[in-house]
């Protein structure tokens, strides 16, 4: 079985200040960034034949680091579109949508030189009602991975629901590991806190649901040393139980799993062929 591995490039630490409001200079973690992406490209080349791989990267990361944009593309990855700030972007108003998204585009293709052809929104936060914001989408991207799907559902009725006609839609699958369990995405910290048999079984159920297998990671979680990880001291003046929830947050993603998670990859990568880029999935 072939499964798509893509990666969503953000900065979370800078993501974390801005969703919490905390002030900062607007600067992004450029080391954790580079030694990020090297993590990602050396455990590509010796583990999963050379693989290349769809970067869903967040458009301020191209704006204010197009080096690393540029070397990630230049490696024969894809690069596309993660918004332009990791942001939940259901809420934006349309015209503030679309307008983000193409300074997020006109940053990507300037910083890699490609066409950008997918997105996927941040924290998955568009639903299929979303109808009008599918409707920009399709103007600008041939592909979309924003949606999630649970087990037994329809995939046929992602496009009724939705309203898109040429857009082709590639959701992640959401699956329950046992009875009573609420559903993960299969990927990001389903992957970390689940045996590798739930990515797997994930994978093949999708395949079953005639959908492309696909699972996701960020770059933290390739990382054990807490490279993007900022003290309760740089917190600001938030209020404590608000300071106690963002670091319990970054403990989860930069604690809880990661030292096990490239020998969990490497073990799924024993079992399932990775796959290339995602824009081959729909011909491109």
């Amino acid at each position: 079985m072939k499964a798509w591995l893509s990666i969503d490039f953000e900065d979370i630490a800078h993501d974390f200040k801005r969703e919490f409001a905390i002030p900062q200079d607007g600067s992004l973690r450029v080391d954790a960034l580079q030694r990020s992406y090297d993590a990602i490209e050396t455990f590509a080349q010796d583990h999963l034949n050379g693989a290349r791989l769809t970067f869903f990267t967040t458009g301020v990361v191209a704006e204010k680091c197009p080096e690393i944009v540029a070397r990630i593309a230049g490696d024969g990855h894809e690069i596309a579109c993660h918004y332009f700030w990791h942001d939940p972007c259901r809420l934006d108003q349309l015209e503030i949508f679309e307008a983000r998204l193409r300074r997020a585009v006109d940053a990507l293709e300037t910083a890699s030189g490609q066409k950008v052809l997918g997105f996927r929104a941040p924290r998955f936060s568009l639903d299929v009602t979303d109808r009008s914001h599918f409707a920009v989408l399709e103007t600008l991207f041939a592909y979309d991975s924003s949606l999630t799907i649970g087990e037994g559902e329809d995939p046929a009725a992602l496009r009724c629901t939705t309203g898109v006609e040429r857009l082709a839609l590639l959701p992640i699958l959401r699956r329950r590991p046992g009875p009573g369990l609420p559903r993960l995405r299969t990927g990001g910290a389903g992957l970390k806190y689940a045996p590798i048999s739930v990515t797997i079984a994930s994978l093949e159920q999708a395949a079953e649901m005639g959908l492309a297998p696909q699972f996701y990671l960020h770059p933290y979680e390739f990382m054990a040393d807490q490279a993007f990880y900022f003290p309760i001291s740089e917190m600001g003046g938030i209020a404590l139980h608000r300071k106690l929830f963002l670091w319990a947050r970054q403990t989860h993603c930069h604690v809880i799993g990661n030292a096990r998670l490239l020998d969990k990859l490497r073990r799924i990568a024993a079992e399932v062929e990775i796959a290339g880029r995602m824009r081959e999935l729909v011909g491109i």
